[in-house]
C-alpha cells in the first residue's frame, strides 16, 4: 500500500507542493479503505477545512489521479469514484445500491498475460469488476 510519506515523497519529486489541504486530502483518502465520490471527499475535507472549494477538491483529485497516487473507479454515465493506490485488486460492485467491495485473487493476473500473448498487443493496465446483489440489498 501507498504510504503517506511515499506519497508526500512524490509530490515533492514532482514539484507539486504540499498545500495544507494537500496533506489533509493524503491523510483523508490513505487511512480507510474507501471507494469516494469526489462529494463524499469534499464533504469529509470540508469539515477539517470549512473554507476549501468543491473545484480545489476535484483539482487534486486530477492531480493525485494523474500521479497515481489515486486511483479512478468508473462506472459509466459519468460516475467515478477514487480509492487510494494499493496493490492490484478487482471490485464486486453491487448492482442496487452501488457499494464496492475490493477482491483480491492473484490468478487474476494471469488473464492480462492470456491477453497479451493472443493479442501481440503491448497491455499496460487492465479493469476487472464483478457485479451482483450485496446481502443488505438481498434482503430487502
Amino acid at each position: 500500500m501507498l504510504s503517506i510519506e511515499k506519497a508526500k515523497n512524490l509530490l515533492k519529486e514532482k514539484n507539486v507542493r504540499l498545500t495544507p489541504q494537500r496533506l489533509e486530502l493524503i491523510n483523508i483518502l490513505s487511512k480507510d479503505n474507501k471507494h469516494w465520490t469526489v462529494d463524499e471527499i469534499y464533504h469529509v475535507l470540508n469539515e477539517n477545512m470549512p473554507s476549501v472549494s468543491i473545484t480545489t477538491v476535484y483539482n487534486n483529485v486530477h492531480l493525485f489521479t494523474e500521479l497515481q497516487l489515486l486511483k479512478e473507479i468508473q462506472f459509466g454515465e459519468g460516475l467515478s469514484k477514487y480509492e487510494w493506490k494499493k496493490e492490484e485488486h478487482y471490485h464486486i460492485v453491487c448492482s442496487d445500491c452501488g457499494e464496492i467491495v475490493d477482491i483480491w485473487y492473484p490468478t487474476l493476473r494471469e488473464v492480462e498475460a492470456f491477453a497479451k500473448s493472443i493479442s501481440k498487443f503491448i497491455i499496460s493496465s487492465h479493469n476487472l469488476q464483478f457485479y451482483g446483489t450485496c446481502q443488505q440489498c438481498s434482503k430487502a
